[in-house]
């Protein structure tokens, strides 16, 4: 009442709702039941709740009464009508459901107090699942209790029925439960409001939860469990444990839902279970588990249990299973184990495993359940998976076959020999059987975990298995190098011990022990070997320098970084021991320092083969090897000897005089500074003593370093820090290693040697840093911390090495081998003091104004012997630091007048200039490079600009500018009256640094000094040419020359600015990229190996020769170069990287599994090889394609603009056309480049299988072989035969799946040809890269022009004799490596090598010439074609003379036709400029010899294959010829050539062809005719971007030659057209004419032609055009009805469904029925009449373009068409099909055809199998009545005529009047009507009493055993998915099984549906329902039958049938 006016709506809608009942009729039933449920959902649930009580009310008549419908009014029945749809729709929501329990639970009066669930769903029909969701939302509320009661009855009778439905798809009419839905069903059920009365038991409960889990999937269903599980109704007294179990192995697999469980238990983050309850829980589950019950998933509750806050201690759960009364071990104990073991939590401090290591009460219990997981498989448990000690790591290599065993486990050994020394006799019994097993399965493991456990002392197992294992290893065992390894790592004594005892028992051991040491010193890792032998060199048991040798033979480089990580390991351990404090013994066998030198002076002999990484790496370990023993460096003044190689010693007699030296300065007796003075003194000494002492002393002092920290008092260590600091104050020492200790000790003394010093610490960068990097100094000195820094920022241009020694001139890093100074080993004489410093004050007071009298001092005191010391003091000192003073040197020097000194100056001054060029610190400090440019400054002074040249061998610049491009160390660097323009030698010098500038992104700086060069020359930069030495050299230095390639068109291999041999072109080269980036940074992006493959793009980049102009443009074509160079660039990494990747994993894991008992590494490798190369090319051609294009169209836009070519100049279009013609190049770059790399990625991954097959080859040779990398699976045996993995290795059939890898690699499927395919320009190159010239040749040798003319001559005699014994007509055909290609490359050779290279080629080009037109051999032509070719291309002279006589001169001589058309396939002949210049010669004088001529070449160009030009492209010439035939001028042979262009002779055409056609004579030339027309139609399509424009011309011509009107000729010549595609394809495949998509080209042309005419043809009339284009193809592809290849026609009719594809557009309705022609074509080609195309045929059926399109027809229009080719396969298919064994091809094409049906299933399922849209029941959850099943009821159609097999011998009429006859008995009438009746209601219905069956089981009973077994699989074929047939024949089956008596007929047909179940699933679903059915219904009494138990295999194989048909997937 508090709302009144909401009352009165309810009131009022109420009343409506009671209205539209009221008024409910047939036709506003759906309107009313609309409005009410709008209504009462828009008003409130109260509102709704009214509705369906009335409904209720209002239907009480129907609930109550069990009159038939009819006897109620229609509003009574609209209204129960209504109420059965609402409550149906309640029923099928558990969310609405509750709406329904609320109505009935408040509803007033005795109709809801004494409601009858029960009766009311009967009458509202409620399914059984219906019922279980009213049901539970029933008894999940507080409701009245006898509706309650009610409720829970229902469940339980309906349950069962309910879960079955639940299963369904879907579970109601067209309607499934959503996860929530069903979540809430699962709470209604499970979590109810009273769990001490649960209304499901524990087996209904797993029942539905499985259901739901099958239904919707454990990702569903799992967290609905986790929600619900913690509120579980349970019974009073239920355990965890019970439920956990209950709920069985599948719902407890989810961990997530067994912690919920643990959760409803009580237990929660706050309250975790503790170990008492674990430990509980895990003994119960291992009693139910001895006893046989089913646990759930045990390690899901493991992993539950440690997921809570509070840690448990499973090694105590472990620990549990110590019970003293158990003896025996049982499976299941074992598994709980099992599971507690793999799920126990990994991270903890202690895992469970180590339960098993603590002492256990009942020992031998303990041993017995180790001894039993030790003899699990591998993959089933290892100790080796869980934590815990091992006895071999995984880094030892040596290990690798005993790494992954089970008995690698250290914890494992201690056990044993702990229980070893046990009082009981049976415990150690079972310890002596634990060892013999692990003996006998690896006794390596054993002896090293008996050396190894802790324990120290021995007991007798212990020491009576070692002695024993140790004999078996010293007699020789396989691995006896990893046992003495470790024993030698763990304990080296007892080794040496038992090498003692060996020898001890017989002197005959020896030799024995001597093999150990052999074996020992093979060992890898190398550190190893490394220490034995040089302990073995020690005693002189080895000679170690010859070892070292020999391993470095055999290993290089790795036994090199090996050598260098032992000395650096060595010298650590010996740093750690001097320096630490307190003192620690060695972790190694010191080396002593003679043992050092050995290893250092192999590293230093073997520095050429060293890693470039190891370089510095030595120097460092050398370093440190200097630092630990000094005695290693002499410290001799004068004696530049490198350190390392020798122990320095002295005699007794100078150790005595230095020790008293210092004893001296210890005792105060002399000063430090007198023993600094001293030093100096002996230093300077010329005495050799004098040196001998100064030697010592520093040798003493350092010796002593390893004893500062030990035994020096403080007071003597501040004195020898004082004393070290001096020393290098005052430079007395060159070369120090220094090492600075800073602990507590050598505080003081690093203190005290650093205040010594500290004007020199600039210098020492690295020192300063480390410094400052100690805390406690900076505390201890804060003022040190200034010093320091300062000298940081004064000396920072002057670091340039991280190291804190300085390395020596000797040490560094050759970059620059251009530079070569004059060598001089005799040492130079220095002035006595005296006179130095008399010379040197000279020079230091030297000035313009007193130079004269300074001269007259430096004549009086310099004497000839001090030229050399002069000459150095002045370079170094003088000259490269005062640039300012060159000319006043210069002057001295000139007035000085001493030859040889000006010698000695310039030959220091390269010195000097040699090592700035080649430190790495002129990189860094601009002081430095300050220097070298002084150094260049007064080089050029003293040489050039005095007319002085610098020899070639002292410095190359060419060379040097080079090879600082390559270091990146370009530092640019003139006066003369010689070298100035046009100076040769400048020249080169400024064109190569013109190069530069253009093409290599030098910095501006450098850019600026080559302008200022170039300005103070007087040299205009953009007028010099620039070289292409750069873009067209390698990286790496070479001294061999390039050859020349291998010729197939021309020869564009060679540098596009000339042929260089400077260039050094190989192979292995890389080229400088044409790109943007610069040589260092292109090679750092992409690396060695890509940079080799893209150095090769350049060459081979096409340009049309149509672009016209633009073609032979340099600019435009190097700026087309460099967009296609950069656009591969951008993506080339990417796509390799990613394409390699995956295709090397799918090898990796294929191969592996395949090969892993192959033995044969050589095997291997090929296969995997195969596989990757395919895989990644494959995968980096699919991938580039569209990148590529959209970088090339952007790049050639950009780069086209750069060079000036703008839009207007360049359109879009000639982008596009650029593009197209590259792409293909492009992506095969990236191809191949994807290809190389995957063979070094596999040889990288398979590196380990390769060692273990060698391994296994030579240590058990004959023993069967298995990759320990491979999966250890028996998935293998349940292979079919072929598939399977053999113990003898991989079989011939299974390698024949590698092998097909590599067939095909040229990918004949490639795409259509480009626009461009003329012969040289674009094809392959002429010549690859050349093997270098002769190793002895340093560089070009000039030669004059009479002696390069007369070596050319004589090479031309050599040529011509060599080319007339050849048999062969083509270049190409020549071997790479023969005599003619190897004098072509000298010819060429000579012409750069001339002096005069402007007269030398010319005059060789004209001699070629010459001989060119001579010759009457095509080899020679083409030989003579590609010499001229390359020298015009090198030679610009040449090009222009050349070509413009060959083009333009008028002379007799160039009337040869053969040597024309070689000139115009090699390009270097324009055809357009040929045909304008012929026909201006035929117009100006139309002599007979040039009508010849030019008839002649039109006719080659034209006919020959390949066309080498169209008739279209001598369009001039022909209008010529017409106009002088017209003029009566013509000869013969031009009036010939015109007849046969037009195709006349004198008629018109028709009348021509019509006479060819009838007689007979005239056949051969009409076949020439039409295949001239086609040829042209060939060269139209491989050179028009767009074939489709040139058709229309061309068919005009063809219709006006008369060739196409009549249909014999148009026959005729589309069958031309075929024998020509076939025999250019013959012809390119026999002569090996690669690359193979060319042999596809007029097939390709053919298909584009007949599609062309078919696109344009119509009917005359234009009323069916489409019945036209059928019409018109059919009759094209009649001609194909006769033998033919395979190859060819396979893609011709590929070719031709593609072709029609692309214009299906165009082509509308007729496209349909033009694929049907085309099946029609292929149904007469089938492999019955054609069995050599039976491959090919089956691809074409199953074409992408065709299949598809028949199966996807409108109206099943392409069904029939596509049936009728598949039973032409299964035809052709059926005699091979009827024998045992299928071999070869025949196996092939089964296994194709069954491919092709899997796709068929898939895709098209309709056709194959069964609709689409059919939902298949799940047979397992039913229990028959399959009636009701709605799928069962419809007759399923067939398409095909099933009665044609009666209608022979008029079988089917007797056998329809048979059937007559039997319906109209009258006891079969009331069958009869029964089933018309059914069939009219679309259900099944089988009756016995049916004739037909009367029929079938009268034929049954009286057939053979044969006719029996046919009939019946003819029965069970009709047993597919749900529908009449299918529940009819089954029922028929199960009828003749019940019904005979007779157990074979029984047998029979079990076996019959055996058949169907012994393959693979998935299996007919009517057999599986009728297979299940007779399994498990008993009145078929199938399992007592005596065939089943007749044999015990039948009896198996039934089992396991029965078992895979009746358990679900």
């Amino acid at each position: 009442m508090d709302n009144p006016p909401n009352n009165n709506i309810h009131t009022i809608v109420r009343a409506q709702i009671v209205f539209l009942l009221s008024t409910l009729t047939e036709d506003n039933f759906d309107r009313n039941q609309a409005e009410i449920r709008s209504l009462s959902e828009q008003h409130g649930l109260e509102t709704y709740l009214h509705f369906i009580r009335r409904l209720i009310v209002h239907s009480q008549a129907r609930l109550q009464s069990t009159a038939a419908p009819s006897a109620f009014d229609t509003s009574t029945s609209l209204t129960f009508r209504l109420l059965v749809q609402e409550t149906q729709r309640l029923a099928r929501d558990p969310f609405l459901a509750d709406r329904f329990r609320d109505g009935l639970d408040r509803g007033e009066g005795d109709i809801f107090r004494h409601f009858d669930l029960a009766r009311f769903a009967d009458r509202v029909g409620l399914r059984p699942l219906e019922r279980l969701v009213l049901a539970s939302s029933i008894v999940t509320a507080q409701t009245r209790k006898e509706l309650a009661l009610q409720a829970a009855s229902m469940i339980r009778v309906e349950f069962e029925n309910a879960v079955l439905a639940l299963c369904q798809h879907p579970s109601f009419d067209h309607a499934d439960l959503s996860p929530s839905q069903v979540a809430k069903l699962l709470s209604n059920l499970l979590e109810l409001t009273t769990p001490e009365t649960p209304i499901l038991d524990g087996s209904q409960r797993e029942a539905l939860i499985a259901a739901a889990q099958a239904k919707y999937g454990t990702e569903v269903v799992a967290p609905i469990l986790q929600q619900i599980i913690p509120h579980l109704s349970l019974s009073p007294g239920t355990t965890l444990v019970q439920v956990f179990n209950q709920l069985g192995p599948e719902i407890t697999s989810d961990t997530e839902t067994a912690r919920a469980l643990m959760h409803r238990f009580g237990f929660s983050d706050a309250n975790s279970p503790k170990d008492a309850t674990v430990i509980e829980y895990m003994v119960v589950l291992a009693r139910l588990a001895a006893d046989g019950s089913v646990l759930g998933d045990v390690g899901s509750l493991v992993r539950a249990i440690s997921s809570f806050s509070s840690p448990i201690n499973w090694h105590e759960v472990i620990k549990a299973f110590d019970i003293v009364d158990r003896s025996g071990v049982d499976t299941a104990t074992l598994k709980l184990l099992i599971a507690i073991l793999l799920n126990a939590p990994r991270d903890v401090e202690i895992h469970a495993v180590a339960g098993f290591w603590s002492a256990w009460r009942n020992s031998l219990y303990q041993l017995r359940l180790l001894d039993a997981l030790l003899s699990l498989p591998a993959d089933t448990f290892n100790f080796v998976t869980l934590p815990g000690r091992r006895i071999v790591t995984m880094d030892d290599t040596l290990a690798a076959n005993v790494q992954g065993s089970t008995w690698n486990s250290l914890d494992l050994f201690e056990v044993l020999v702990r229980l070893a020394d046990s009082e009981h006799v049976e415990v150690r019994g079972f310890v002596r059987e634990m060892l013999d097993k692990a003996v006998r399965i690896s006794a390596e493991l054993v002896h090293m975990g008996l050396l190894e456990a802790p324990q120290t002392e021995w007991n007798e197992i212990r020491s009576e298995y070692s002695q024993k294992l140790l004999a078996m290893f010293l007699a020789g065992h396989p691995n006896h190098q990893l046992v003495f390894m470790r024993i030698w790592q763990i304990r080296p004594a007892y080794l040496t011990s038992a090498f003692a005892a060996f020898y001890k028992e017989s002197p005959l051991n020896i030799t024995r022990i001597l093999d150990n040491l052999d074996a020992l010193l093979d060992v890898k890792p190398f550190d190893f070997a490394l220490d034995v032998a040089a302990l073995a060199s020690r005693r002189e048991y080895l000679n170690l320098d010859k070892w070292l040798a020999d391993n470095v033979a055999s290993h290089g480089a790795e036994f090199l970084h090996a050598v260098i990580e032992f000395l650096d390991a060595k010298m650590e351990s010996e740093k750690t021991t001097r320096i630490s404090d307190p003192a620690v013994e060695s972790r190694t066998m010191t080396l002593n320092p003679l043992t050092i030198t050995i290893f250092l002076r192999v590293l230093r002999n073997n520095s050429n083969i060293m890693h470039p990484s190891d370089v510095d790496y030595c120097l460092e370990v050398r370093n440190a090897c200097l630092q630990i023993h000094p005695r290693l460096m002499n410290l001799t003044p004068g004696l530049d000897t490198e350190p390392g190689f020798s122990v320095v010693n002295y005699t007794p007699e100078i150790e005595l005089e230095v020790d008293g030296i210092f004893k001296q300065m210890y005792d105060e007796q002399i000063t430090i500074d007198d023993v600094i003075a001293m030093l100096q003194r002996y230093k300077n000494s010329s005495n050799s003593r004098d040196h001998e002492i100064f030697s010592c002393m520093l040798h003493f002092l350092f010796d002593e370093y390893k004893f500062f920290q030990t035994w020096y008092p403080s007071r003597e260590l501040a004195m020898t820090g004082h004393l070290f600091g001096s020393i290098i104050q005052h430079e007395l020492v060159d070369y120090i290693p220094l090492g600075i200790a800073i602990q507590t000790n050598l505080f003081e003394f690093g203190l005290r040697a650093l205040s010594r010093f500290e004007s020199r610490l600039s210098e020492w960068a690295p020192l300063c840093q480390a410094l400052l990097d100690i805390p406690h100094l900076l505390e201890a000195r804060p003022d040190l911390a200034t010093l320091l820094r300062r000298a940081l920022a004064s000396g920072g241009e002057n670091v340039g090495d991280a190291r804190v020694a300085p390395v020596s001139r000797a040490e560094a890093s050759v970059v620059f081998t251009a530079i070569n100074p004059d060598r001089d080993d005799d040492p130079f004489l220095s002035p006595p003091e005296e006179t130095s410093d008399k010379i040197l004050f000279i020079i230091n007071n030297l000035a313009p104004v007193n130079i004269n009298s300074k001269l007259e001092d430096m004549r009086v005191h310099f004497k000839e012997d001090h030229s050399r010391w002069f000459a150095n003091y002045l370079v170094d000192q003088r000259i490269s630091t005062e640039p300012n003073n060159h000319q006043l040197y210069l002057q001295f020097l000139d007035g000085l007048d001493r030859p040889s000194l000006l010698g000695f100056i310039l030959q220091e001054t390269v010195i000097k200039s040699a090592v700035m060029l080649n430190s790495e610190q002129t990189m860094h400090s601009s002081s430095e490079r300050s220097v070298l440019k002084n150094l260049g400054s007064w080089l050029g002074s003293t040489t050039l600009a005095r007319d002085r040249p610098i020899k070639f061998k002292n410095i190359s610049f060419k060379d040097l500018l080079v090879q600082g491009y390559d270091g990146g160390r370009l530092i640019p660097a003139a006066r003369s009256t010689v070298f100035k323009p046009p100076n040769p030698w400048l020249m080169a010098v400024i064109s190569l640094l013109v190069e530069l500038y253009h093409f290599a992104e030098l910095k501006l700086n450098l850019k600026f000094e080559i302008e200022v060069l170039c300005k103070s020359l007087g040299i205009e930069l953009d007028t010099v040419e620039a070289t292409s030495i750069l873009r067209n050299r390698p990286v790496a230095d070479s001294l061999t020359g390039p050859a020349l390639p291998d010729f197939v068109g021309d020869i564009d291999i060679l540098p596009i600015g000339g042929y260089d041999p400077n260039a050094q072109i190989n192979t292995n080269s890389q080229v400088l990229s044409l790109s943007g980036s610069g040589a260092v940074e292109s090679h750092r992006t992409v690396g060695p190996q890509l940079e080799q493959i893209l150095s090769e793009l350049v060459h081979h980049v096409s340009i049309s020769p149509h672009l016209g102009p633009l073609a032979s443009n340099v600019s435009f074509k190097r700026a087309v170069q460099m967009a296609v160079d950069r656009s591969v660039r951008e993506i080339i990494l990417p796509v390799v990287e990613r394409s390699v990747t995956i295709a090397g994993i799918s090898t990796r894991e294929l191969v592996t599994k395949d090969f892993a008992t192959e033995p044969n590494e050589e095997t291997l490798r090929q296969a995997a090889h195969r596989m990757a190369q395919n895989l990644a090319g494959s995968l980096a051609l699919v991938t580039c394609k569209e990148p590529l294009r959209s970088n090339l169209s952007s790049h050639m836009r950009q780069f086209l603009n750069e060079q000036g070519f703008t839009e207007q100049m360049a359109p879009d279009q000639v982008v596009l056309l650029l593009v197209q013609d590259n792409i293909e190049l492009a992506c095969r770059v990236i191809e191949k480049a994807a290809m190389d790399r995957a063979v070094a990625d596999v040889d990288e991954n398979f590196a380990s299988s390769y060692e273990h097959r060698r391994r296994h080859r030579q240590t058990n040779r004959g023993q069967p072989f298995w990759d320990v990398s491979a999966m250890n699976s028996n998935f293998s045996a349940n292979l079919p035969d072929p598939l399977r993995i053999k113990p003898s290795g991989v079989q011939a059939n299974q390698i024949s799946v590698y092998e097909d890898f590599g067939v095909d690699a040229k990918r004949h499927w490639s795409s259509r040809p480009s626009s461009t395919m003329s012969y040289s320009r674009n094809d392959a190159p002429a010549y690859p890269p050349s093997p270098a010239v002769d190793q002895s040749v340093a560089g070009p040798v000039a030669l004059s022009h009479s002696e390069a003319m007369d070596r050319f001559n004589n090479l031309v005699k050599d040529l011509e004799a060599a080319l007339s014994q050849l048999p062969m007509q083509s270049l190409a055909a020549l071997p790479p490596n023969h005599d003619v290609r190897q004098i072509v490359r000298q010819i060429l050779y000579l012409a750069v090598e001339s002096t005069d290279r402007h007269r030398t080629p010319l005059l060789m080009s004209q001699k070629i010439v010459q001989l060119l037109y001579k010759t009457s051999q095509q080899l020679t032509r083409e030989v003579y074609v590609a010499l001229l070719d390359q020298l015009c291309r090198t030679f610009e002279d040449v090009a222009k003379e050349a070509i413009t006589w060959l083009i333009y001169a008028d002379d007799e001589r160039k009337l040869n036709v053969p040597v024309t058309a070689t000139l115009l396939r090699s390009g270097l002949i324009n055809i357009a400029q040929q045909d304008q210049q012929l026909a201006k010669f035929l117009f100006a004088d139309p002599k007979s010899s040039l009508q010849n001529f030019a008839a002649g070449l039109i006719r080659e160009c034209l006919t020959c294959d390949p066309p080498l030009a169209s008739q279209s492209q001598f369009s001039v010439t022909i209008e010529v010829l017409s106009q002088i035939m017209q003029s009566g001028k013509a000869n013969e042979e031009t009036q010939r050539l015109l007849d046969d262009l037009r195709g006349v002779r004198r008629g018109s055409g028709s009348d021509y062809f019509l006479r060819q056609t009838n007689g007979k004579t005239d056949t051969g030339q009409l076949r020439e005719k039409l295949f001239i027309w086609f040829q042209q139609w060939v060269g139209i399509f491989q050179r028009s971007p767009s074939p489709e424009k040139a058709f229309i011309p061309f068919i005009t011509q063809l219709t006006k030659q008369g060739i196409l009107k009549m249909d014999d000729v148009s026959s005729f010549f589309f069958r031309v057209c075929a024998e020509s595609s076939v025999n250019s394809y013959i012809k390119s495949v026999t002569s090996g004419d690669f690359p193979f998509s060319y042999a596809y080209h007029a097939l390709d042309a053919m298909s584009r032609l007949v599609v062309y005419m078919i696109k344009y043809h119509g009917d005359a009339s234009g009323v069916n055009n489409d019945q036209a284009k059928v019409h018109y193809l059919t009759k094209i592809l009649s001609i194909f009805g006769q033998a033919f290849q395979q190859k060819p026609f396979l893609r011709f009719f590929s070719s031709l469904v593609n072709d029609l594809h692309t214009i299906e557009a165009s082509l509308g309705t007729a496209y349909f029925q033009l694929l049907l022609a085309i099946s029609d074509t292929f149904s007469s080609l089938q492999p019955t009449y054609f069995p050599g195309f039976a491959f090919s045929w089956m691809s074409l059926i199953s074409h992408r373009l065709f299949m598809p399109k028949l199966l996807m027809s409108e109206n099943r229009e392409g069904w029939s068409a596509f049936y009728k080719l598949l039973l032409s396969l299964f035809k052709f298919l059926s005699p091979f099909l009827k024998s045992t064994r299928l071999r070869g091809s025949s196996r092939d094409l089964y296994r194709g055809c069954l491919r092709l049906l899997l796709v068929l299933c898939t895709t098209s399922p309709n056709f194959y199998a069964f609709p689409s849209n059919v939902i298949l029941p799940d047979p397992y959850l039913r229990n028959g009545g399959y009636d009701s099943i709605p799928e069962m009821g419809p007759i399923p159609p067939i398409l095909s005529d099933f009665t044609a097999g009666l209608k022979s011998g008029e079988l089917r009429a007797y056998l329809d009047q048979y059937l007559l006859d039997r319906l109209r008995v009258p006891a079969a009438e009331d069958v009869s009507e029964a089933y018309d009746a059914k069939a009219k209601s679309g259900s099944s219905l089988f009756n016995a009493s049916d004739p037909g069956v009367v029929a079938l089981r009268y034929l049954v009973k009286n057939l053979d055993s044969e006719g029996q077994y046919l009939l019946l699989n003819s029965i069970v074929l009709h047993l597919r998915y749900p529908n009449a047939h299918t529940h009819w024949f089954s029922s028929l089956f199960l009828c003749l099984f019940l019904d005979t008596n007779d157990d074979s007929l029984r047998e029979i047909a079990t076996r019959v549906l055996m058949e169907r179940f012994v393959v693979h699933r998935p299996h007919p679903w009517g057999a599986l329902v009728t297979f299940i059915e007779l399994l498990r219904n008993p009145k078929y009494d199938f399992w007592n039958k005596n065939f089943v138990g007749a044999a015990p295999e039948v009896s198996l194989l039934l089992d396991s049938v029965g078992h895979s048909s009746s358990t679900p997937n």
